[in-house]
């Protein structure tokens, strides 16, 4: 239960934007739009080349400056993903099913698998170079920012997705594609088979022990 993503070549650029994220939106054709907001791009392009530059500072090398490096690592993802957002979709039609206390307490160990899972991953990093393309509007309000991390001579196609906040007309990510695979679909289809047959207090609980473990893990491989 709750496993990442199989076969991916490489999982740097998952970690870092962690969710990211539910469920996938309807998605209907490219739009064309005129005048396109460029941002979207601009704001993977310096999240990805801050994201790198943080696995390459030779300062924070070192076991002892491990957590240092992943709260910078976590600091870049809150300010593009909206975690809360993801987390919703995530669980689709089973959101309904928590209360206010459930939800939080879901969305956090849900984050915490996820770093435990791919930041500790990500930290391989070893100068992949990562190529972006242009924009692709599904409406507009939502885009994707098709990327491509070339490692030993092959391209892994990696998809950002975002759409626009109608409250703070900020650009958000809601999802990750990879090399056809959606981080949100794969793992809202994991919840759904869950929640099918068991309740939202024994997913919180499955959840907890698998947070302890995949800590335990991670431990274990850095000593």
């Amino acid at each position: 239960m709750m496993a990442p993503i199989k076969n991916w070549k490489n999982i740097f650029i998952s970690a870092a934007v962690l969710v990211f994220f539910v469920g996938a939106m309807a998605m209907v054709g490219n739009t064309t739009v005129k005048n396109q907001d460029p941002s979207p791009k601009k704001e993977i392009e310096n999240l990805v080349n801050q994201v790198i530059n943080i696995l390459k500072d030779p300062k924070l090398k070192a076991p002892d400056k491990q957590e240092i490096k992943r709260k910078k690592l976590r600091s870049l993802v809150e300010q593009i993903f909206d975690l809360d957002f993801i987390a919703r979709r995530v669980l689709g039609r089973y959101a309904r099913r928590f209360n206010k206390e459930q939800f939080e307490e879901f969305k956090e160990l849900f984050t915490k698998m996820l770093e435990n899972i791919y930041l500790t991953r990500i930290e391989n990093y070893s100068g992949e170079k990562v190529i972006f393309e242009d924009v692709k509007y599904l409406a507009p309000n939502k885009v994707a920012v098709p990327t491509k991390i070339i490692k030993d001579g092959q391209e892994i196609p990696v998809e950002y997705r975002l759409i626009k906040s109608k409250k703070s007309g900020k650009w958000i990510g809601y999802d990750v594609i990879i090399e056809g695979v959606s981080l949100v679909k794969n793992y809202r289809s994991q919840f759904y088979q869950y929640l099918k047959r068991h309740s939202v207090d024994e997913l919180l609980e499955m959840m907890r022990e698998k947070v302890k473990q995949l800590s335990k893990e991670a431990k274990t491989t850095k000593s």
